[in-house]
């Protein structure tokens, strides 16, 4: 009778492992299928255009326009060096003695 609890704990343990971990989730489905009525009604998903930073219109190639965004550019560089070199200097910090 031991033999058979033992068994049993084993493989709950083992199913509560299977699971957490996710792998079950391949084998049971908890998502319902959409009725064709929600399937007509729903629009398919449109792709979004990435979000520019830049001070001009994505449609402007005139050489003004590509001055402005290359000193954009340039100010977002110039702050990435600066955070850079704040991150290693960070880094390289010495440690300093404490009292308690």
């Amino acid at each position: 009778m031991m033999k058979w609890i033992i068994g049993l704990v084993v493989l709950v343990i083992l199913g509560a492992g299977l699971w957490w971990s996710g792998i079950l989730n391949n084998y049971f489905s908890t998502g319902v299928a959409p009725t064709p009525q929600e399937q007509a009604t729903t629009t398919p998903q449109q792709t979004q255009q990435p979000v520019s930073d830049l001070p001009t219109q994505q449609n402007d190639a005139s050489d003004a326009a590509v001055v402005q965004d290359s000193a954009a550019v340039d100010a977002q560089m110039q702050a990435l060096q600066s955070d850079n070199t704040a991150a290693d200097q960070s880094l390289n910090d010495k440690p300093t003695a404490q009292e308690f």
